[in-house]
Parts: structure tokens; sequence; C-alpha cells
């Protein structure tokens, strides 16, 4: 077995994914979305987003590569589509609007379950997509699953996947302890400094999504070419 796993892959993916993912950075988008909630129900709140993008980043892990092919989606288009939408949401995080919440006081009859669902189909969108499972982390899942070559190296690809969700949840439930600690206003600056950030990250998709799809549009430059995300 040993023989037929690739570490040197595992490795680079479990970088690759906690660069992405990021799990510092979701900090004040959490703490907005999951606001008036007690203990138990950010746990669950929790556990329900990084459930769901376990499950939408392990699907495109295993079959990706074959759903783009079906519906005859190349990596460069998802890239450009998938820029956009991080384009709008890092514009919304620069304005402080990143996360809506409608009706947001609990009602007294309303058991957990039913806040927590409430609340979730609120923030999924976009606190689980695009945030965590975007265009950045789908693109990466679906290369280095497609370069794997054997059944166990896709096993621990998808353990590095759980694994990296998994740290993310932790920092999640910590937030709370953390905002007590630096207050709201840094994590405030934070959420828009990240928004920039989100923003170049989206014109990069973008820009090499255009390149692969119109080589003769981007001219070379004598800058080294920026990596992938």
């Amino acid at each position: 077995m040993a023989m037929s796993v690739d570490w040197d892959l595992i490795s680079n993916f479990a970088i690759a994914m906690l660069a992405i993912i990021n799990p510092v950075e979701k900090i004040p988008l959490w703490i907005k979305a999951s606001q008036g909630g007690k203990s138990r129900f950010q746990w669950f709140l929790a556990a329900l987003i990084i459930l769901s993008c376990a499950l939408i980043l392990l699907i495109f892990l295993w079959f990706g590569q074959y759903l783009l092919l079906k519906l005859k989606i190349d990596l460069a288009s998802f890239k450009i589509g998938g820029g956009l939408i991080l384009l709008q949401f890092g514009f919304s995080m620069l304005k402080g609007r990143a996360v809506q919440l409608e009706d947001d006081e609990p009602q007294a009859s309303e058991a957990l379950k039913e806040r927590v669902l409430k609340r979730y189909s609120q923030v999924f969108i976009p606190i689980g997509v695009p945030v965590i499972a975007g265009p950045g982390a789908i693109t990466t899942v679906i290369i280095y699953g497609y370069q794997s070559r054997s059944l166990q190296t896709d096993l621990l690809l998808s353990l590095t996947v759980i694994g990296v969700l998994a740290i993310l949840y932790l920092i999640l439930l910590v937030s709370p302890i953390i905002r007590k600690i630096i207050g709201d206003l840094p994590l405030n600056l934070i959420s828009r400094v990240f928004g920039m950030i989100l923003i170049a990250i989206a014109v990069q998709f973008m820009v090499e999504g255009l390149a692969a799809v119109f080589p003769g549009w981007i001219a070379p430059g004598p800058w080294p070419a920026a990596g992938k995300l």
C-alpha cells in the first residue's frame, strides 16, 4: 500500500487546501452569521455548514472531472464563473454587507433544530458557498483528484479534506472567545481587508480563465507568472 500512495501529492494538497480555505479569515463572517445564538446553536449550525461543504468538496474530488466533462464545462470557464461570484462577494465584504440576516429574532416556540435550519438557509450562501467550498477549493480538489493514480491516494485526499474542515470547525467554535479578547472593531477591519484580498483572488481567477480561453488576449509580461490558487 505504501508504494501506491503519492505522499508528495497529499502533502501539497493539504498545504493548498489550508491556504485556500484559510480558517482564520472566516472568523469575522462566522461571528456575524451566528450572532444571537447560544453555544449549542452555534455548534449545530457550524456542523451543518461544515458537513455540507465537506459533501460538496468530496463529490468534486471524486467525480468533479467527470461532471465537468459531462456538462462540457472546462476548468477555465469554471474559474471565470467562480471569479465573478467571488468578485461580488468581495465587494459585499468591503461594504460590511457580506452576510444579510432576515427575521433574526428567534421565536420562543421555535425548537433548536428549527432555528438552526432557518439560519442555515440564510447563511449557507455565502458562508458555505462560495467562501468555504468556493471555486478555489473546488478547482483545487478537481485538479488534485485528477492527478491521483490510486484508490489509496484518493482516500487520503478525502481524509485531508475532512481534516482541513475539522480544523475550520474548531476555529469557528472558539471564535466567540476570540471576539471577546480582541473586540468587534479589529474583526470588522479584518473582514474588509480580506474583502480586498478576495477581490484580487477573484480577478486572478478570471484572468487565468480568460488566458486559457483566449490565449492571444493576454501577452506575457516581464514578471513571473502568478501561482495557481
